[in-house]
């Protein structure tokens, strides 16, 4: 995910073949919702093969739904619920997700330095704790976007380590500042690893798809188990940016929308966190130079970050982004007016800027 990412996460959020009839008793609000996002979708028909998967969710029922374009011009495989997509920088709120659940076992204090549980690190990480690289106030440069697409190819995260044993110079004095780097979520997943025992992949797979009933969920394709055709990345050719990528835990996770729908339940209901953990991921721990805050794997505020903080604290809204190649996905939930917004595409710019539209139509009528 490039840095222009956050960027698109001040626009990027929302969701939307329209759905069916509201539930009995729903709101003229709901239902002008409705009738917008279709008029949207129907007036930004493509010819492209290249779509989207869009849901609003309103209290528990479906608002919106759409579904265009295909996984697989070759395949013919349409878009539905359960084709596959590259989830990008959604990845990190699984990544941190995990690292809650180790905190929660007492496996892992937010406040102790990293040599306390890894003994590979560079000299100057060695220091840094799981607040700093979950919130981004560690100071790690950000190789995905520092490194050509050619360098990341085949890269594994020991190959990292490596090279910052010979150049570990931080970019600020950790805590000092924020900056969005997707190494610190490189290094959390790492983390996981060593902690718990297990292959990061497995980790999730064991102890956050299996629980949520993630069926299609896999990371580096370590569990190859799809329901659906995964799609590719139009405007690419084959593999995103025409290299493999092997660093996980900023990025590397695969999934549906029928996936992120059953995390999101599972994560309503508690299933995966506490809800004091939950809360403390939905602080404001950082503030980046922008204005946008970051709490633990998610965006704070009233659009995932987009303009302020909601009324109170935890933060009733939070959401994140991703960009990785063709591949634009989005995830946002308001706690307080019990709606989320979900979306997975693979058509690049043509489908973000269509996810815009989208974005400010429900926010207006939402929020």
């Amino acid at each position: 995910m490039t840095r222009w990412a956050g960027l698109w996460l001040s626009a990027v959020m929302l969701a939307g073949c329209a759905s069916g009839p509201l539930p009995w008793g729903a709101s003229r609000q709901l239902q002008a919702l409705q009738a917008d996002l279709a008029q949207i979708a129907q007036d930004a028909s493509s010819p492209s093969p290249s779509g989207y998967v869009i849901k609003v969710h309103v209290q528990g029922e479906q608002v919106f739904s759409r579904h265009e374009g295909l996984a697989s011009a070759e395949m013919g495989e349409s878009i539905h619920d359960e084709t596959v997509f590259e989830l990008a920088s959604l990845s990190k709120i699984f990544t941190a997700l995990a690292v809650m659940q180790l905190h929660e076992q007492g496996r892992l204090a937010l406040d102790q330095p990293l040599g306390r549980y890894l003994s590979d690190l560079p000299e100057t990480w060695a220091e840094l704790n799981a607040h700093q690289l979950l919130s981004h106030q560690s100071g790690l440069p950000d190789l995905l976007n520092l490194w050509p697409h050619k360098r990341l190819d085949g890269l594994d995260f020991g190959a990292v380590l490596a090279h910052f044993r010979q150049s570990p110079a931080l970019l600020f004095s950790p805590g000092t500042q924020a900056a969005y780097s997707n190494t610190n979520y490189m290094l959390l997943a790492h983390l996981v690893s060593q902690v718990s025992g297990l292959d990061f992949g497995e980790y999730l797979q064991r102890h956050v798809f299996e629980p949520a009933d993630m069926a299609s969920s896999s990371v580096l394709d370590a569990w190859p188990r799809w329901v659906g055709q995964q799609a590719l990345p139009y405007a690419q050719e084959g593999k995103v940016h025409g290299i493999d990528y092997a660093l996980m835990g900023a990025i590397g996770q695969k999934g549906s929308m029928r996936d992120l729908e059953q995390f999101m339940q599972a994560l309503w209901q508690h299933k995966l966190v506490q809800a004091k953990t939950l809360d403390l991921m939905m602080r404001p721990h950082a503030e980046f130079a922008d204005g946008k805050r970051y709490g633990y794997g998610w965006y704070i505020g009233r659009l995932g970050g987009w303009a302020g903080l909601s009324g109170s604290l935890p933060a009733q809204a939070v959401g994140h982004t991703g960009r990785l190649g063709a591949f634009r996905t989005a995830l946002y939930f308001h706690r307080e007016r019990r709606f989320q917004l979900i979306m997975l595409s693979n058509g690049g710019p043509r489908t973000e800027k269509l996810l815009t539209q989208f974005l400010k139509t429900t926010r207006d009528r939402l929020e």
